[in-house]
């Protein structure tokens, strides 16, 4: 859980009770039953990555020129990138550790203090996910000194799509972003660190949050689904309903107000598609997936009772007519509730068993899994199998 101290870090000042995830594909095949083993662990572990990324921290970041004027010369700061500092961009600078060597004080004593934190490294998507943090928070400041200076020639310019959406903490999927992303009324460039895509955006979808000028949310929604997939569309949608951060009526009002054309109908569809009770990342792009392969009748989050009314738990997704099943297996699955994950992972054997007493095919996914065919086309089959032969 988050202290109170570091929510008030938070990459955001807004909406920071609320979680986010950024994904990618993890875990392996399991057809049927409950992953176990090495499967197991890997099945936790990639997605305690997809969970660590829904926080945000703020990091003690420097420009070579406050390198400069805090004394340090180039050939020091050369030095330091070998021992407690971390050249993220040009010009751009973040404190990785507390070091032993006192003339490089002043570049972690905000770290030693705990009025920041160390920019880690984990060798996985995080260090991308943190990464490009860095890079919206050096654009935000960038802009804020151009404006109190008056120099700024970008007049309009507005963080979008992936970047909003980590402005607005929403769950990125699947994520492999390494440009901040802006718009701006009148021109379309990119740059090693930066894309501006050329966008006129309405008053009323400007919105500010802390130093970010930044796309409505329901603004970004729409873009992220104009632009990008629907496995990433989706979960922002759902993870947006669920918290009450919007309604899918203001955002079909936000979309009408849009002077674009292309991609209406991926906007259209990721409405269509977002569904509130979604409790997960990994949920809604399960429910894409679905959509994707024409598999229909599912109901997100329903309980299930056996003959005597006996209440036997609410899965994640049920097709009732045919007494089918879909659990995706994540770590909050099984490290919650008793906080003993082998306790739970009992529990979860003996509420599947329970639920195959009562006549339903119980079928699991990994995360890996949600960016496979073999499994949706086995769950195709089996749903209308079991419908077939009532």
């Amino acid at each position: 859980m988050l202290d109170a101290r570091k929510v008030a870090r938070s990459f955001c000042c807004q909406r920071s009770g609320s979680h986010t995830a950024a994904g990618f594909p993890g875990g392996w095949f399991l057809y049927t039953g409950l992953p176990t083993g090495l499967s197991t662990v890997l099945s936790f572990l990639l997605q305690f990555v997809v969970e660590w990324c829904s926080l945000v921290s703020m990091y003690t970041q420097f420009t070579a020129a406050r390198l400069l004027r805090l004394g340090f010369s180039r050939a020091e700061v050369k030095r330091a990138q070998g021992c407690c500092l971390q050249r993220v961009a040009r010009g751009r600078y973040v404190t990785e550790r507390v070091c032993s060597n006192p003339a490089h004080n002043r570049l972690w004593e905000s770290v030693k203090t705990g009025s920041s934190d160390e920019f880690p490294q984990f060798g996985d998507i995080r260090d991308r996910v943190e990464r490009l943090k860095v890079l919206i928070r050096a654009r935000a400041e960038h802009l804020q000194a151009a404006q109190l200076n008056q120099s700024s020639p970008r007049g309009g310019e507005l963080f979008s799509h992936l970047s909003a959406a980590l402005i607005h903490e929403l769950p990125v999927s699947g994520f492999n972003a390494q440009k901040v992303e802006v718009v701006r009324p009148a021109v379309s460039r990119t740059y090693a660190h930066l894309r501006v895509r050329r966008r006129s955006i309405p008053e009323g979808q400007h919105t500010r949050t802390g130093i970010y000028p930044v796309t409505s949310l329901e603004r970004t929604l729409i873009d992220v689904a104009r632009d990008y997939s629907l496995e990433m569309a989706v979960p922002m949608f759902d993870h947006a309903l669920r918290s009450r951060s919007t309604t899918l009526d203001a955002v079909r009002s936000s979309a009408l107000e849009c002077a674009e054309i292309n991609g209406a109908r991926k906007v259209e569809t990721a409405i269509e598609l977002a569904d509130e009770r979604r409790e997960s990342a990994a949920e809604s792009i399960c429910g894409v997936r679905f959509f994707e392969f024409g598999i229909s009748g599912f109901v997100p989050q329903v309980n299930i009772f056996d003959s005597d009314m006996n209440w036997l738990g609410r899965v994640d997704s049920c097709h009732e007519a045919a007494k089918v099943i879909v659990e995706v297996d994540g770590l909050g699955k099984y490290s919650l509730g008793s906080g003993n994950p082998n306790r739970e992972i009992e529990k979860e054997k003996l509420r599947e068993s329970a639920l195959s007493a009562a006549g339903y095919l119980v079928i699991r996914l990994t995360w890996r899994q949600l960016f496979r065919s073999e499994l949706f086309t086995f769950i195709l089959s089996a749903t209308a199998e079991r419908l077939a032969s009532k």
